[in-house]
This record gives C-alpha cells, structure tokens and sequence, in this order.
C-alpha cells in the first residue's frame, strides 16, 4: 500500500527534508561557504600580506576588490534570476566561487589575488543571495524552516571560518584556505546539478536591466572603499584627492537614489523601506553584522599579532565559541515565535553589548581560557539574535516583496560589515598612535626605572644566551619596543571594543521601537 501523502496534504517537515536529501546536501554547504567566506581569510591575511611581499594599504585594495565583486553579485541576481532561473544562477555562483577561490590560490600578487577575490566574491554574492530562495521553492509548505535552515548555515558559517583557516594554515601554507574553498564549492556544484530541479518558464518577462542604477552603485561603493582604505593615508580634511573622492561619492550615491525612485524597475526595490519591520529589520541587522565582523577581526588579531598565539591556538580559542553559537542557533530555530521573537532579540542584543564590554578587558596577559568564555557568550548571543533579526526583514511583506528585498537584505549585510569594520580598523590606528606616542613620552620621564628595566634584561639574555654585552643591549632595547608597541596596541583594542559597545547599546534601543505585528499579518510565524 502506497504511504504517499494524499494530493494537497503537507509532509511533516523532517519527512519533507529527508525526502529532498539531495537538495538539503546541495544548498546547505553553499550557505556554510557563504558564512565561511565572509570571515576566512581574517587569519590568512597576516602570511599573505608576507608573502606576497606587499603592505597593508597595497593588500587593502583587495579587500575592496571583494566587496565590489560581492555587490554586484547580489544586485544583479533579480535580473539573471528571471531570465536564467534561481538554479542556473545558483551554478554560475558556484562555478564563479570555485574558480575565484582557484585563481587566488595560483596569486602570485596583490593585483592577480585582487582580480581572483574579486570573481570569488562575485559568486559568492549570487550564492548568498539565492539559496533561501531556493529552499523556499523546495519546501513551500515549510518555510519558517527553510529560514531556520538559512541563519543556521550563514551564521554558524561565520564563526567557523577562523578557527578552519587556522587550521588549513597551520598544516600548509594559506592558499591552503583558497585550495579547500575550490574544492568545496566545485563538489557542492555538482551536488547541486545533479539534485536541483530546473526552473518553471517565468510567469512575466523580466524587463530590462537596470543599468545606469548598477554603475552608480558600483560608482559609490569604490569611492567607499577608496576613502575607507585611503583618507587615513592621504589625510582627512586637507588633501585634494580626499575632497574629490568624498564630493564624488556624495554624487554617485544622491544619483543611485535618484535612478532607484525615478525606473519602473530598479536595481533595488527601495520603496520597501517605507515599511516598518523591513526598515527595521534591515537596519538592526546591519548594525549587528558590523559589530559581528568588528568583533571578530579585532580579537583574530588580537590573538594572532599582539599576542602572538601559534595559528592553532588561536582557532581552538574560537572553538567554544563555535560549540555555542551553534547550540544558540539550534535551539532558538526550534523554540522561536513570532511571539517571543522581540524578546529573544533584545536577550541575545543584550548578551552581545555585555560581552563585548567584558572584551574590552582583554591586556597582554589574558588568560586564553578567559578570552575563550567570553568569545563563547558572545557567540551564543549572537546566534540568539540571528533568527529573529533575519525574519523581521520579511514580517509583512508579500511573496513578491520579500523576493525583490533578498539583494537589499544582503547588500545590508556587506556593505555595513565593511563600513564598521573599516571605521573601527581606522579609529583604533589613530588611537594606537596616539597611546604610542604617549608611552614613548613616559618613557622619558621615567628613563631611570626603564634603564633599570633593560639593563637587567640585558643582563639575562647574556646570562641565558651567551650574548656580547653590546648585543644583549640591542636585544633588551628591541624587546622593550615591541613591549611598548603591543602595549599601545592592546590599548587600541579595548577602545574599539568601547566603541562597539556603545554601538551595541544603540542596536538595543533602535529595537525597543518595534512594533508588534497583528496574528494575521503575513510573513514567518517561526524563528
């Protein structure tokens, strides 16, 4: 006797996924790659700065590289998605990333790994932004899980990319990180070929492609990134190329507004944001992404670069952190409702802002255990609050709208990451350079007791080493610099976290003005 369920019934949704297996095994690692990607190479940058024999404002342009090729990836996938179809976009997004990952890890420069990322980032913008939609073609009847499914992989994603790239670097070299990211995504390419049904014939022609709204927004987003990565270098208020870049960008940006409000179909539907929970959702969840990043990066260095951890512990300092954001996601996909989703959103804004208070403790001499606790509080924080901030966006929004709003939900994922993230990188140089100077300035008042400090360094390292006395000088003065200079560093590091901090208690009180949704509005009832 067939058990098949009668015409119209829905499977139960464990059934439901055990029946797309090969669905699941196709999307789900694209979400996993997805999150990967945007924190990867946090650690691997520090050995291919090296390497490669460049420097950091040179390495900066390929961190711009891959954020342009992330933004024009998510923007044109609308466009492709009605003539090409979800699937077909889906593969070019994985045989993009596959051979951008290839590409960057045959670089033999700054300019080839630029030009690589860039491909890689392309693919992986059309990934991100195409896989819910695909698991909501998969299992309609079960959507609330498909979004569950959603921020567990892009989240857990994240988390997990340092700690994995420290352990490919530690056993190889850092192209060890783009060797693995190829291979992934050239199996999950097949996988997903194999398994993924083709598209339906589109139901109305696609129109004609926004043009002018990409370049503009292509336009503004490189001046972004050359003010991110060179006002500091040439100078905030009075260099020329400042002003003409900053006049410029204003420019483009008005312009892109102007184009998205003025064609009958742009590029981003922006009319959106005259909803309220889209407007907020998108909003808090930018603000969330930039701290994530922020956070992330700083202790990546902190732990790689101040405190000069060997690369594996510094992923199995992250690895509680993994463990508890993981349990976060779990447990707040299973037990979330539209009912609790506030609550669970300002418990997990709340844990964040108070976690990242408590990094702002970290000096040269935290204990790795300590870091590692309060990095797994974090983490379980931020795994509360990834289910609710992702369903807020598509709370009353129809099908169509919630469709139309997937290149803007995660253009508000990139771009904030990046602003934050550079704005952070740039206010905790200034203030490194600042807390330096200032120590350097102590250190003359106080030369008697630092004097006393390096001549018994001195005299330790010739009794250890075997050193001339002259070179044991030289040695306890170069010690006593780095000192000095991880010193002012650390110091940088805990006004950064003071900084996300106070951005942390804004994100709590934007999300006390969210209003409460009518049962009947449309939109996910779970997560």
């Amino acid at each position: 006797m067939s058990t098949a369920p009668a015409p119209g019934s829905a499977l139960s949704p464990g059934r439901d996924f055990l029946n797309h297996a090969g669905v699941v095994f196709a999307i789900v690692p694209a979400m996993v790659l997805a999150g990967i990607t945007s924190t990867f190479t946090e650690l691997p940058r520090i050995f291919v700065v090296s390497e490669l024999a460049s420097d950091r404002y040179r390495f900066q342009w390929v961190t711009g590289a891959t954020l342009v090729g992330g933004v024009v990836g998510m923007s044109s996938l609308g466009w492709l998605a009605g003539h090409i179809g979800l699937r077909q976009c889906f593969l070019i997004g994985l045989f993009l990333y596959s051979a951008g990952s290839a590409g960057a890890s045959q670089a033999d420069g700054t300019d080839a790994l630029a030009a690589a990322r860039f491909v890689q980032s392309w693919g992986n913008g059309m990934v991100a932004t195409t896989v819910l939609a695909l698991l909501w073609r998969e299992f309609p009847q079960h959507r609330d899980l498909g979004i569950a499914v959603f921020a567990f992989g892009i989240y857990f994603g994240r988390i997990v990319g340092p700690s994995v790239s420290s352990w490919l670097v530690n056993h190889d070299t850092w192209r060890s990180v783009f060797y693995f990211s190829a291979a992934a995504g050239a199996v999950t390419h097949f996988i997903a070929w194999r398994t993924l049904r083709p598209d339906a014939p589109p139901r109305e022609p696609p129109g004609a492609f926004d043009f002018p709204g990409l370049g503009l927004l292509v336009g503004w987003v490189i001046c972004l990134v050359i003010g991110l990565y060179r006002f500091q270098l040439w100078g905030w208020q009075r260099a020329n190329e400042t002003l003409v870049v900053l006049a410029l960008g204003l420019g483009l940006f008005g312009a892109f507004l102007w184009e998205q409000f003025r064609v009958r179909r742009p590029l981003l539907e922006l009319r959106l944001f005259d909803r309220h929970h889209f407007a907020m959702g998108v909003t808090i969840k930018a603000l969330i992404d930039g701290q994530f990043f922020a956070v992330l990066a700083i202790l990546t260095r902190y732990m790689a670069i101040t405190r000069d951890y060997p690369r594996a512990t510094t992923g199995a300092v992250l690895l509680p952190a993994v463990a508890a954001m993981a349990v976060a996601l779990v447990v707040t996909a299973r037990f979330g409702t539209r009912g609790n989703r506030k609550v669970r959103l300002l418990i997990g804004l709340v844990g964040m802002t108070v976690a990242t208070w408590q990094l702002g403790r970290i000096d040269l001499f935290t204990d790795k255990e300590w870091v590692g606790l309060v990095a797994a509080a974090w983490a379980a924080a931020v795994g509360i609050v990834a289910s609710p901030v992702i369903c807020i966006a598509q709370d009353n929004l129809r099908p169509d709208e919630i469709a139309n709003s997937a290149s803007i939900k995660n253009l508000g994922l990139v771009l904030p990451g990046a602003v934050v993230g550079g704005l952070i990188a740039i206010a905790s140089e200034r203030a490194g350079d600042a807390y330096f100077d200032s120590l350097r300035q102590t250190v003359q008042v106080n030369r008697t007791p630092v004097g006393d400090v390096s001549a018994g360094l001195a005299d330790w390292i010739a009794r250890t080493h075997g050193s001339a006395p002259a070179a044991a000088n030289t040695q306890a003065a170069q010690v006593l610099g780095r000192y000095v200079r991880a010193t002012a560093s650390v110091y940088a590091d805990q006004t950064a976290f003071g900084w996300l901090t106070i951005i942390g208690a804004t994100t709590v009180l934007i999300t006390c003005f969210l209003r409460k949704l009518p049962p009947e509005a449309p939109g996910p009832k779970w997560g």
